[in-house]
C-alpha cells in the first residue's frame, strides 16, 4: 500500500489584481473564512479524486462516517477534536458489498486549528491518499491551494494571471502528479484566469483554461487538477474546486454539451436531425447535424455539440423534409453528455406517436464494474406492457429474481453498476416470468458486459420484414440493441 504523501501549506504567494467584470463567482464560505472558531478544534475534509475507482465508504475510528462517496465528491469540512484518528477507505462493489481497504487503515493526527485534507488520488490499482495540512485562520481576501491529482497527466505548469495576460506575467506553479502548493493569496472581487500547460510549455500549448474567474471575500478553496472523465473535449484535465461544503467541477472554457441521437422507431424511414435556437428556421445547413439516419443507427456524441442553453431539436423525414415527427425544446448543460432516442410509431393510429426519450449519461469508466442502462422503447409491440429484465449466468430464469422490474414504455433505468462478465439477458412481461418477450428460448447467446464498459440496452420493435418470431404468449417478440459509450 503506497504511503500517504504529505504537504504542509505554509507558504503564501501574493498575486496582483486587475479590475474587470467577473464571469464566474464562487461563493466564499471556506473553513478559514470570516467566522470564529471554537477552541481546540480541527477539521477533516475527504475528497474522492481517483478517476477509475468506484464509490467508496469512509470509516473513521471504525465507524462508517461517509457513505457512497463518488468520484469528484468531497465531504466538506468535518469538525473534530484534535487528536489521532484511524481512517480507512473501502470500495463499493456492484452488489453493494465492500472491498478490503483500498486506503488504510492509517492513523492520522490533527492539530489545533488545522484542516487536514485527505485526497484519494491515482488510478484504483495504485490508489493512495495525499494529505494536505492547512492552518485554519480568518480569511479576509481569497486563499487558494492547488493539487495535481490527474495520474495520467505528466508534469504541468499552472499559471494564475489577469484575464488574457501573458503567462509569464503571473504566478507559476510547477507540479508533477501528487504535488501541492499554496495557499495562494488572491484579491477578492478581482478577475483571474487559470491556465495549465505541459511543463515548460507556452500559451500555444494550453491544456486547461478556466476563462475568467472571480472569487468573493472569505473564499477558501482547494483546486484539484483532475482527469477529464466527461468524454467531452480534448483537454486532459479540468479543475475540481473543493470548498467547506462541497466540490464543483470547473470545465475548461468553451466546453460544450454533447448529444448522441439514436433512431429507434421501427416504421419510420431515414431521418435528418436538426438542432438550433428555439423559434428559428432550422433548415439552414449549419443546423442539420445528422442526415439520412436509418433505423437503429446512432450518431456520435460529438455530432451534436453546443454550449449550455435551450435548443430546438427537430427530426424530419430525410426524403422530403415534409414530416417533422419530433419538434421539441431541450435544455443542455455544458460538460454533460446526453442520449436522445427517437421512439414510437410513425404509422400509429389515429396519429403518429414518435417522441424523444432524453437522459444524461455518465461516460466515466469504473475499473470494478460495467455501467448498464436499460430503456423500454418498444411501442408497436409493448407500449402497454411493462417489463422485467433478468441478468443471469445461464438461460434459465426459473429461480432468478429480476434485476429490473416494471419498466414501462418510455422509461429507462439509471446507470446500474454490474459486475463484469457474460450475462443472459431475458425480458418478460412484468410480474410474469413465464411470458418471455426477449431471451431464452428466443435468443440463446449471452451478452458480454466488461468492467469499465458503459452500455445502453434498448428494447425495440422489429423492423418491417424482420421476423423475430413470437414470444411465449404467441405475440410478436421484441429485441434488444446494445450501444456503448464509444458508439
Amino acid at each position: 500500500m503506497p504511503s500517504p504523501k504529505v504537504f504542509l501549506s505554509s507558504t503564501k504567494l501574493v498575486i496582483g489584481t486587475a479590475v474587470s467584470v467577473g464571469m464566474l463567482t464562487l461563493a466564499g464560505c471556506g473553513g478559514g473564512g470570516g467566522g470564529k472558531h471554537e477552541p481546540a478544534q480541527s477539521q477533516l475534509r475527504v475528497t474522492h479524486a481517483s478517476p477509475d475507482a468506484p464509490m467508496v465508504n469512509v470509516y473513521v475510528n471504525g465507524k462508517l462516517t461517509l457513505e457512497k462517496v463518488d468520484y469528484k465528491v468531497s465531504s466538506g469540512n468535518l469538525m473534530l477534536a484534535p487528536g489521532d484518528y484511524e481512517v480507512e477507505v473501502r470500495g463499493i462493489l456492484p452488489d453493494g458489498s465492500e472491498t478490503a481497504a483500498v486506503i488504510g487503515p492509517v492513523t492520522l493526527t490533527t492539530a489545533d486549528n488545522e484542516r487536514l485534507d485527505v485526497v484519494a488520488t491515482n488510478d484504483l490499482a495504485a490508489i493512495a491518499p495525499v494529505l494536505i495540512r492547512t492552518n485554519i485562520e480568518e480569511i479576509t481576501d481569497v486563499a487558494v491551494s492547488v493539487l495535481h491529482a490527474a495520474p495520467d497527466v505528466a508534469d504541468v505548469d499552472i499559471y494564475v494571471t489577469t484575464p488574457g495576460a501573458a503567462l509569464m506575467t503571473g504566478t507559476k506553479i510547477d507540479a508533477d502528479f501528487g504535488d501541492s502548493a499554496g495557499p495562494l493569496t488572491l484579491a477578492a472581487g478581482t478577475d483571474y484566469q487559470i491556465r495549465i500547460v505541459p511543463d515548460g510549455g507556452d500559451s500555444s500549448a494550453v491544456v486547461y483554461d478556466s476563462g475568467t474567474v472571480n472569487f468573493t471575500s472569505g473564499t477558501e478553496l482547494l483546486l484539484l487538477a483532475v482527469e477529464n472523465t466527461t468524454g467531452i473535449g480534448a483537454n486532459p484535465v479540468n479543475l475540481l474546486a473543493v470548498d467547506s461544503s462541497k466540490a464543483s467541477e470547473l470545465f475548461t472554457a468553451g466546453t460544450n454539451a454533447e448529444v448522441r441521437a439514436i433512431h429507434m422507431s421501427a416504421d419510420t424511414p431515414e431521418v435528418d436531425v436538426l438542432v438550433g435556437a428555439p423559434s428559428t428556421n432550422l433548415m439552414a445547413p449549419d443546423n442539420v447535424v445528422l442526415m439520412d439516419v436509418p433505423f437503429k443507427a446512432a450518431g456520435n456524441y460529438d455530432s451534436i455539440a453546443a454550449p449550455t442553453g435551450t435548443y430546438n431539436l427537430e427530426v424530419e423525414d430525410a426524403a422530403t423534409n415534409s414530416l417533422t415527427p419530433i419538434d421539441v425544446d431541450i435544455d443542455l448543460m455544458a460538460g454533460t453528455s446526453y442520449t436522445a432516442i427517437a421512439s414510437g410509431s410513425l404509422n400509429a393510429m389515429p396519429t403518429e406517436s414518435i417522441e424523444p426519450i432524453l437522459f444524461a449519461d455518465d461516460r466515466r469508466a469504473v475499473a470494478t464494474e460495467a455501467k448498464l442502462r436499460v430503456v423500454h422503447a418498444s411501442y408497436i409491440v409493448a407500449q402497454n406492457i411493462p417489463v422485467d429484465v433478468y441478468l443471469t449466468a445461464t438461460n434459465d430464469i426459473s429461480t432468478a429474481m429480476p434485476a429490473i422490474t416494471n419498466l414501462a414504455y418510455g422509461e429507462y433505468t439509471e446507470q446500474l453498476p454490474v459486475a463484469g462478465g457474460e450475462y443472459f439477458v431475458t425480458v418478460t412481461a412484468a410480474g410474469d416470468p413465464n411470458t418471455v418477450v426477449f431471451g431464452a428460448p428466443l435468443m440463446g447467446s449471452p451478452t458480454m458486459l466488461s468492467a469499465g464498459g458503459i452500455y445502453t440496452v434498448i428494447a425495440r420493435d422489429p423492423a418491417a420484414m424482420e421476423d423475430l418470431g413470437t414470444n411465449s404468449a404467441g405475440n410478436n417478440a421484441i429485441t434488444l440493441e446494445v450501444y456503448t459509450a464509444g458508439d
